[in-house]
């Protein structure tokens, strides 16, 4: 019975690691061009996506925006033709600043939430010895500072904090003369640090009477992060009194596991074809170190508690991203894109608490400059993806199905500055 507990206890904690699970939402203009925006990065959410590029910026730039993810997900097993997860909408935010401080250098800062979900079943749904709720928060700080080489090339560089707290609940079979289940909880937090590197360029630069055509390139590398569960804690309901010694009715625990690296590279070409239409075409190859997320262990306060580990085995994974934006009078821009992104989890460990799965999801959006100093934009994701697996941990054999839409709205300030006249980049 100790056993079938510790297995149970582990199953979950891996929903700390939703990042697999990657919605792009850092930067409304990015998300509607399908997440590319590493060889472009020209507003202040380049911050995140390419820190080289904040020196292509002029004055002092603000972005703030917000994101509603409406998900919708399901499960169906070979007892029950279909289970309902009740996740709740999401509103994951972020904030940019890029200011110039003078010619050569910019400093810029970003808050933002790059992981996070929750979700929820029924207390008597069929896995629920696997999972009933859970919950993860996450906020990501970045001071950051870009310096300008020369006309062509520029570096940048970001220091990351990130702090966050999670909570799970599921059941767990137990048999005594009062109950035939008992409840594990679990809540913790921790912290970690990390860095972001990017190189920007606008290499080549193409004229021809009013026609002009800049070709970008951009490379980003965000760190690995530790991030360390230092204050967690175990509750545990309704266990029998022969279990109590290893399952005390509250413990502490500590444990550790790593946000994976992510190396970009981006291409981008713009076309301004008369004074009124630029054509911009973009594109972003993403690659993310999930191999990281190897094992998950966990050491209890309680020591009579053994310490557990369980096999998670994540995979390395690329994504292509590829975007398109139409802006007319500098004023009203209308973009779409699309990227094909892989899952981290391998056959044999999809479980309900992420049901993570390869899929191509399909973008849009507007935007829509006000004046000088305002403009706003919109976005929308669309995914939708079905996946079958057995879980060998728990043997669930589970047909996942999962739809996704996200919207998204930013508000953008740009205030006056100096003018880069050698930057060719074409905003």
């Amino acid at each position: 019975m100790k056993k079938i507990l510790l297995k149970l206890l582990l199953i979950t904690p891996a929903a700390v690691s939703a990042g697999g699970f990657q919605l792009n939402l850092q930067g409304l203009k990015a998300a509607a061009m399908g997440g590319a925006f590493t060889g472009l990065s020209n507003d202040a959410s380049a911050v995140f996506y390419n820190p080289g590029a904040m020196s292509s910026l002029t004055g002092h730039q603000f972005t703030f925006g917000a994101n509603l993810v409406d998900p919708h997900v399901s499960v169906q097993t070979p007892q029950v033709a279909n289970t309902n997860q009740t996740s709740p909408r999401a509103t994951p935010i972020h904030f940019y600043y890029s200011g110039q401080l003078n010619e050569k250098f910019n400093f810029g800062f970003l808050v933002n939430n790059q992981f996070g979900s929750s979700s929820s079943y029924e207390d008597d749904w069929q896995g629920r010895y696997i999972i009933q709720n859970i919950s993860l928060r996450t906020f990501m700080f970045q001071p950051t500072v870009s310096y300008k080489l020369h006309d062509k090339i520029s570096i940048g560089a970001g220091f990351v904090y990130a702090t966050g707290s999670f909570s799970t609940e599921k059941a767990i079979p137990v048999s005594s003369s009062t109950t035939t289940e008992g409840k594990a909880s679990l809540t913790g937090s921790g912290d970690g640090v990390g860095y972001n590197i990017g190189i920007f360029s606008n290499f080549l630069t193409l004229e021809s009477g009013s026609k002009k055509t800049d070709f970008n390139l951009g490379l980003s590398y965000r760190s690995a992060m530790p991030i360390d569960l230092s204050n967690g804690e175990a509750e545990f309901t309704d266990i029998p009194v022969a279990l109590q010694e290893q399952f005390p009715t509250k413990t502490g625990f500590t444990s550790k596991l790593t946000l994976p690296q992510v190396f970009t590279a981006g291409l981008s070409v713009q076309h301004q074809y008369n004074e009124n239409l630029l054509f911009t075409v973009i594109y972003d190859f993403n690659w993310t170190g999930w191999s990281s997320y190897d094992t998950l262990t966990f050491k209890f306060d309680n020591k009579e508690t053994p310490e557990s580990k369980t096999v998670k085995d994540w995979q390395d994974v690329v994504t292509h991203r590829f975007g398109l934006d139409i802006t007319y009078k500098n004023k009203y821009s209308i973009r779409g894109g699309i990227y094909m992104d892989n899952s981290p989890i391998k056959d044999g460990f999809v479980s309900p608490e992420l049901p993570d799965i390869t899929q191509t999801a399909y973008t849009g959006g507007f935007g829509y400059k006000i004046n000088e100093k305002f403009s706003i934009d919109f976005s929308f994701i669309r995914q939708s993806a079905e996946r079958r697996d057995l879980l060998l941990a728990a043997n669930f054999d589970g047909t996942y199905r999962r739809k996704v839409n996200v919207y998204g709205l930013a508000l953008n300030i740009k205030l006056s500055g100096k003018s880069k006249s050698s930057t060719s980049t074409i905003e």
